[in-house]
């Protein structure tokens, strides 16, 4: 896999928001590459900046109260930051697709689905009528949805939610990109449906050597589907490695703690999850040092001091941590 050549170079990359209260730092320092064929996943609690990451590598940060501070996003050597209007939307949805988390806020309401999952095809592929109409079949055939021609005229409302979210996947394969960001995209399915359309995902990376990123709370989902694992937390990156090796020998205490409180097949029935202690921090007044270290069992004075920046401890396996802790 580290063989593949580079889709996406994630440089520094910062992202701030306005409040009322004052500025947020949603995504800090962040860099990361993604390579062809690959399965990147983003995992971490709820606000760690995972969805923010992914909405700025295509310029999605509604500004204001949002704004890329800095770092860059190479596409294919395209900076995608420094892109023309033109240039981006040309790649948003064509090269580059997201599926949203939110199926109904993120499917215009009176538009019917057919119509919305050939916007694109219209647009990047140039197709029309009867091959356009056949396509829009074909996608929503593709993820299960029953009587799909006569679904094409359906509204977002007359779709249950993980018929929603079926339709949104649908929409991010119609042009066959390079690269799919599926942020949260089995939240309201079914076990069934869920694993039919992760494997529906992982067949796109096959056939297509389309790059997947994949954000996600299921580190089951991760265990199976992933190639690679970027753990975050409060904005940053604080583990990344191999999935495999992540899973056999995690380094941060924060990922130590996440696999920790997730039950586990082959732990005895009664045995108790270890929860992580504490809550996530305030994105407003975030301690000094290490964001983690009010909840770290190993924190030492140096962790209440200084952050650490990302170093390597293995082979592709990285962690941002003053204290090494073998899992």
């Amino acid at each position: 896999m580290n063989d593949a050549p580079e889709l996406l170079s994630v440089r520094n990359l910062t992202v701030d928001f306005a409040t009322a209260e004052g500025l947020i730092t949603a995504v800090d320092n962040v860099s990361f590459d993604l390579r062809e064929g690959e399965i990147l996943a983003l995992v971490g609690e709820s606000g760690c900046g995972k969805s923010a990451t992914a909405l700025a590598l295509l310029r999605l940060i509604a500004n204001p109260p949002g704004r890329i501070a800095s770092g860059s996003v190479a596409f294919r050597g395209q900076d995608l930051l420094r892109a023309s209007e033109d240039e981006i939307r040309d790649i948003r949805g064509n090269r580059i697709a997201m599926i949203f988390q939110e199926p109904m806020t993120s499917l215009n309401p009176v538009l019917t689905v057919g119509r919305q999952i050939g916007e694109p095809l219209m647009l990047h592929e140039g197709l029309r009528e009867e091959a356009l109409l056949e396509k829009c079949v074909k996608l929503l055939e593709s993820v299960s949805i029953p009587e799909p021609r006569r679904r094409m005229g359906g509204y977002p409302h007359q779709f249950s939610g993980g018929m929603r979210q079926r339709v949104m996947i649908a929409m991010g394969m119609g042009c066959a990109p390079d690269i799919i960001i599926a942020d949260e995209p089995t939240t309201a399915l079914d076990v069934t449906i869920q694993a039919q359309l992760l494997e529906l995902l992982r067949q796109q990376v096959e056939t297509h050597r389309t790059a997947l990123m994949l954000i996600t709370h299921n580190l089951g989902i991760v265990a199976r589907y992933a190639d690679r694992v970027n753990v975050m937390y409060a904005g940053r990156i604080v583990e990344s490695a191999g999935a495999d090796d992540l899973y056999e020998r995690p380094r941060h205490p924060y990922t130590i703690g996440l696999l920790r409180s997730v039950p586990r097949l082959d732990q005895p029935t009664a045995a108790k999850l270890v929860p992580i202690p504490g809550q996530p921090p305030d994105a407003l007044r975030m301690p000094q040092g290490c964001a983690f270290h009010p909840r770290c069992p190993f924190a030492v004075a140096r962790c209440r001091a200084e952050a650490p920046a990302l170093r390597e401890v293995g082979a592709g396996h990285a962690i941002a941590c003053w204290v090494d802790v073998d899992g």
